[in-house]
């Protein structure tokens, strides 16, 4: 079985990964599309947890905002991962290496499991009336968890 460290390498070694690494663009432009996916993840992270919270859009359910931006978080998600593992290629032995990386798949990992398991319990649940203290709960950890991805994403690059 290859260690992970020979999947980095592996990855830095590979075709993409050298393109990322030798072209003057790739890197910039696949960090604004992963930027840009980022925007729309979090615009609908935040619309739909702050409607479970009950400070926005109370006439509207919860589970009618989240079937709609429900389409956006799943591709902008997508986006994200896509770009990523471009972005990953091009500095793959660094985040190897780094704590705020490791960090940040935990965290991706943690929210991607959440949104799919209680949170989207949580919505399907909430009424168009004020919010619950359970439904208020799943959105506090939901943005919490949601805000440390991009937290340690950020880190990745102070190092």
């Amino acid at each position: 079985m290859l260690s992970p460290q020979h999947w980095f390498t592996a990855l830095a070694q590979s075709a993409l990964g050298h393109y990322m690494q030798t072209s003057q663009w790739a890197f910039a432009i696949t960090e604004m599309v992963h930027l840009l996916a980022l925007a729309a993840l979090g615009g609908s992270v935040l619309f739909i947890d702050l409607r479970l919270l009950g400070v926005v859009l109370k006439k509207e359910s919860a589970a009618g905002i989240s079937r709609d931006l429900g389409r956006i978080l799943l591709v902008s998600l997508t986006v994200m991962i896509v770009s990523g593992i471009g972005l990953l290629s091009e500095e793959a032995m660094k985040c190897y290496f780094s704590p705020a990386f490791r960090w940040k798949m935990a965290l991706l990992a943690a929210s991607v499991v959440f949104y799919f398991t209680l949170h989207r319990r949580a919505v399907q649940l909430a009424a168009t009336g004020a919010a619950d203290l359970w439904q208020r709960t799943i959105a506090v950890i939901s943005l919490t968890l949601w805000l440390g991805v991009g937290v340690a994403g950020r880190a990745i690059g102070l190092v």
